[in-house]
């Protein structure tokens, strides 16, 4: 995965106030973005209410996924 700059919000990206990292938000929980993606979604919440009480709603997705076995997810 690339370019939270460049898709994330035409002219902006998720180091501007005006940008939002919502499509990132599962990558960000799973752990599966680019570290300098890392930073700039970590930086994003740091400041956006919104992104923040979005990432809330998914910040728990790994540890309950944890929960299944492979008999669960057939």
């Amino acid at each position: 995965m690339t370019g939270v700059a460049e898709g994330d919000a035409a002219g902006g990206g998720a180091a501007d106030s005006g940008s939002h990292v919502r499509s990132f938000l599962g990558a960000y929980v799973l752990g599966a973005l680019a570290p300098e993606e890392d930073r700039r979604v970590a930086e994003h919440l740091g400041r956006c209410d919104a992104c923040g009480a979005a990432y809330l709603e998914v910040a728990d997705a790994p540890s309950l996924l944890a929960l299944f076995d492979e008999d669960d997810l057939l």
